[in-house]
């Protein structure tokens, strides 16, 4: 797991690791695996669910510890989520469209160090990774 865990870091270094690429919107891209090492590893990661918050609370539930920040309010969020622009902020939607516009914005906002789950929940789930429900 620790492995795994310096694989993540050295990732976000040289960005040539498997599971890791670089995109043109200024965030990294991880495989569900990275993401689970990550955030087993790290207790520095902050995570962002991007989807409505009815789906943050539905059946499927979310990522744990993940935070409801869905796309359509985030810009009014930001000010909120400013305490964590030097943390790395793994975000994440429903699938991979939506968590990658979230990731951009957050780019664009100054967050310096995002990284976007490829797949996003549904990918997650997909790879038998658990979620919680907020009910």
């Amino acid at each position: 797991m620790r492995k795994t865990a310096i694989l993540a870091m050295l990732a976000f270094a040289s960005c040539k690791t498997v599971g890791v690429s670089t995109t043109a919107g200024g965030y990294a891209e991880v495989s569900p695996a990275i993401a689970n090492e990550m955030i087993l590893d790290t207790r520095q990661v902050v995570i962002l669910d991007t989807r409505p918050a009815s789906d943050y609370r539905g059946p499927n539930g979310h990522i744990a510890g993940a935070i409801s920040a869905p796309f359509d309010t985030i810009e009014k969020q930001l000010p909120e989520l400013i305490p964590y622009q030097n943390d790395t902020v793994l975000v994440y939607g429903a699938s991979s469209t939506d968590g990658a516009l979230a990731a951009r914005l957050l780019s664009l906002a100054g967050f310096r160090n995002v990284v976007h789950v490829d797949g996003g929940l549904e990918a997650w789930i997909a790879r038998g990774y658990r979620t919680v429900n907020a009910q």
